[in-house]
């Protein structure tokens, strides 16, 4: 149920309390805001008759309920408005964001660029140990044509490393991998950006917002392009005067007949 207290301006800036409205008042000032439709709003308040559309547009012309309207009708577009400037700030948010602070593509040290005269590096000595007793549980006939690993490469592995220009095994290329951040540390702008991740067959996916998108939006929301335009036909404007202006300056060729009229020496 809707019910609206309205103060209208009259006369010497005097705050004049308008008459109040009766229950069906009310009921067809709420149901009018919701269809716009006077007809339908007199028969959803309970009038009853057979001239809803008429009694209806009647309603609409007493000072009280129109006030009701109006009053309606402006905390409606207030809402919209506030509505739209969020949508522009989330669009802005997401305009911004930096898709790389999500999810990257990074080149990392292979496992000979750091190793001791490039010999294959161990992260630490367990995955040493653990390294040799999988090549022992593989038993004899593979240890016959694969060695045993060895660790004359040292330890301290580490991907996030940058490759080594002069490694003879990468030779400098490195070994790509992908991270995905902590979602728990995203700022608004990447959480509006980021739409969600799930786990595929082929790995983990992030979803992102389409930034071009966005950027589109927000161009049209706040007249980019219509400035742009206007400015385009400025510069074109602009250009075509110049051109004009040249021309109008520039010296006339008459022709032949106007290039000496001295008469002849013989």
């Amino acid at each position: 149920m809707l019910y609206i207290m309205l103060h209208i301006k009259q006369g010497n800036d005097v705050a004049v309390k308008p008459k109040s409205l009766t229950p069906k008042e009310r009921r067809f000032v709420a149901a009018y805001l919701v269809t716009l439709n006077a007809s339908d709003a007199h028969r959803k308040a309970g009038y009853v008759g057979k001239s809803h559309a008429v009694n209806g547009h009647n309603l609409l012309r007493k000072p009280n309920v129109a006030a009701a309207i109006a009053a309606g009708k402006a905390a409606t577009l207030e809402k919209m408005e506030m509505a739209a400037e969020d949508i522009v700030a989330k669009l802005e948010l997401i305009a911004n964001a930096d898709p790389s602070k999500l999810t990257g593509h990074h080149i990392g040290a292979c496992r000979y660029c750091y190793g001791v005269d490039h010999h294959y590096q161990w992260r630490t000595p367990r995955e040493f140990s653990e390294a040799v007793e999988l090549h022992m549980l593989k038993g004899e006939a593979y240890a016959a044509n694969h060695p045993p690993p060895e660790q004359e490469g040292g330890y301290g592995y580490r991907k996030t490393a940058r490759p080594r220009p002069d490694c003879p095994e990468c030779e400098g290329l490195g070994q790509p991998y992908v991270i995905f951040a902590d979602t728990r540390d995203m700022d608004p702008a990447e959480r509006e950006l980021f739409l969600g991740v799930k786990t595929t067959q082929h790995g983990i996916e992030y979803k992102m917002a389409d930034k071009a998108h966005a950027l589109d939006q927000l161009a049209k929301r706040t007249g980019v392009y219509k400035q742009r335009d206007q400015n385009i036909a400025s510069a074109f404007a602009k250009a075509i005067a110049e051109i004009q202006d040249r021309t109008s300056r520039a010296p006339i060729n008459r022709g032949k007949q106007d290039v000496d009229k001295r008469p002849r020496q013989h």
